[in-house]
């Protein structure tokens, strides 16, 4: 073969050699942008309050390689502020056909179950207070539906243990609370079932609005010894209106929110929202990679005890080191 030929074969092989890398390259990147997944998350929140718990999901879902603009969207429109409006706030997500719904409050994640009932998009819900009692899961354990998330448990008997340990006068706690809220319904069906155990007469009153709050408020009775907000989120949205009255009538008060206690509240035993949050991002996570929601068992959120000792100077109240000692995070000024 002469010398020529043999150039022309090598160039030839040459071009072949590369119009086959071509198109393995070619056929390797088309198969990667096919593979590529991109989600959408809706939101439905009740109350402001919740906000944090929000922020800890997006934090987290983005360290789970989940960032938002490149291959999650969330359809958030702010938090409604009424119950009665949420199905319809649910509806829009289903509306849209989202991969999946996070829901902050118990009305919230209500709502979200009725809307889904058929279609079974996945709900992750943050943070309940009793997800079984309020039907949104069959147990803990066996969510069983296309619903599983956060809850905090039955920590109300023990924040009030905390309350009166705090100040053992207490004998009569003014518990205000939203009664179309079925959190606080289910806490104070709690609080009522230790109360002889706890010797404290609790003196409930309604308060689902703004009205009601301002009513409730200027009629509070003057033989009570403290004021105890339940987890419910429109009252904890207003909670700078009893912080206001539990100071002017120098009351303890205890909260279901610890944010609050930096805001001159006394106490909290409660959770933090952004690791509640980024408790459900784990959760969600696993549902957008393909988990089913009932194999995915409700998890339960930490507790923190957190003391105002400025608060407790200003309302005249000595907490003595036993208790200090306890205390995850002291606010001293």
């Amino acid at each position: 073969m002469s010398r020529r030929n043999l150039l022309l074969m090598s160039l030839i092989g040459v071009v072949v050699i590369a119009v086959g890398v071509f198109l393995l390259v070619s056929s390797g990147e088309e198969e990667d942008d096919s593979t590529q997944e991109s989600f959408t998350i809706g939101v439905v929140n009740l109350g402001p309050a919740l906000e944090p718990v929000f922020d800890g999901f997006k934090s987290r879902m983005t360290e789970l390689g989940y960032v938002e603009g490149e291959n999650i969207t969330y359809l958030y429109n702010g938090s409604v502020g009424d119950i009665a409006l949420l199905d319809a706030e649910a509806q829009k997500m289903v509306d849209a056909d989202v991969d999946l719904i996070l829901t902050l409050s118990t009305p919230a994640s209500q709502a979200a179950k009725r809307v889904t009932a058929t279609n079974q998009i996945p709900v992750v819900f943050a943070p309940i207070t009793d997800p079984v009692a309020t039907g949104l899961v069959e147990s803990l354990a066996n969510p069983t539906g296309n619903l599983t998330g956060v809850t905090f448990g039955p920590q109300e008997g023990l924040r009030m243990e905390w309350l009166t340990r705090i100040d053992p006068t207490i004998e009569r706690v003014w518990i205000p609370y939203n009664a179309d809220d079925a959190s606080p319904v289910a806490a104070l069906a709690i609080l009522e079932a230790n109360a002889e155990a706890l010797g404290v007469e609790y003196v409930p009153v309604v308060t689902r609005n703004l009205d009601e709050i301002n009513t409730a408020i200027e009629n509070i009775p003057d033989d009570v010894d403290a004021i105890f907000l339940l987890p419910d989120t429109f009252t904890v949205s207003n909670v700078e209106l009893f912080i206001q009255v539990a100071l002017d009538n120098d009351l303890p008060m205890s909260v279901p929110s610890y944010p609050a206690v930096s805001e001159g509240a006394l106490i909290s035993y409660s959770m933090d929202f952004i690791a509640v949050g980024e408790q459900a991002a784990r959760l969600a996570a696993q549902i957008l990679e393909g988990a089913e929601p009932s194999d995915l068992p409700v998890e339960v959120s930490e507790f923190f005890l957190t003391i105002n000792l400025h608060t407790a100077d200003e309302i005249g109240l000595e907490i003595g080191d036993d208790i200090l000692r306890q205390a995850d995070d002291i606010v001293r000024e």
